[in-house]
């Protein structure tokens, strides 16, 4: 009993997750829906779930009310950020008109490798979207556009793209994404390569924001019978 004792006593603490940390997983659990939209975040339950200190929890949660993932609540607390189909409408316009900027630096910087690169990114998804999980299917969408991205030299236009496509989360999305959705934008992936790769800028224009906002505006053939 006593050397029992003794051995948890000079047992290596767990390490604690710092704010950095935390924030990325706070981050991914939004995402994913185990911290669902308009949940309550108590601190006191959090400290222990995530094994982390008040003062770290908070830096986290401010960093997420940055992002617009979390809202903080006068004299209440913190709780996800509810996200309707307004908002998602006004995220994805802003996105479009800096995607269409970025696919023009694009255009002008990749070659036949990456688009190559690209061309194996748009297989992956289309596949996921035969056989995949939701989730691998996320996982390629996300391949698709990094390569993509990859070839903008603007890292900075680059960086406020990615911050707004996190501020809908995919728990969010999810619920839009029907089967003629996810097969419409697989194709769209082809699309926009064979664009890239004749130069033909008005019509990725127009592809690009599409592409970005087709999923708020499905039509009859989406929509659930």
């Amino acid at each position: 009993m006593d050397q029992a004792i003794s051995d948890a006593a000079h047992a290596a603490p767990v390490e604690r997750l710092r704010a950095g940390e935390l924030a990325v997983r706070l981050e991914q659990d939004i995402n994913s829906g185990v911290l669902v939209m308009g949940a309550w975040l108590k601190q006191v339950d959090l400290e222990a779930q995530y094994n982390c200190t008040r003062i770290d929890l908070r830096q986290a949660l401010d960093r997420l009310v940055e992002k617009g993932l979390v809202c903080q609540i006068a004299n209440r607390g913190y709780r996800v950020q509810e996200i309707d189909a307004a908002r998602m409408a006004e995220i994805r316009q802003v996105r479009a008109i800096l995607e269409i900027a970025a696919a023009e630096q694009v255009m002008a910087a990749i070659d036949e490798a990456g688009l190559a690169a690209l061309q194996e990114a748009a297989a992956r998804f289309e596949d996921t979207v035969l056989h995949g999980t939701v989730v691998a299917q996320e996982a390629a969408n996300a391949l698709f556009h990094t390569r993509m991205l990859e070839h903008c030299p603007n890292r900075e236009l680059v960086g406020l793209i990615f911050d707004l496509r996190r501020r809908i989360p995919l728990a969010a999305t999810r619920q839009h994404n029907t089967g003629m959705l996810l097969r419409r934008a697989a194709q769209d992936h082809f699309a926009i390569i064979e664009l890239l790769r004749s130069q033909d800028l008005p019509a990725l224009s127009v592809l690009m924001r599409q592409h970005v906002i087709a999923d708020l505006a499905p039509g009859p053939e989406d929509r659930a019978p």
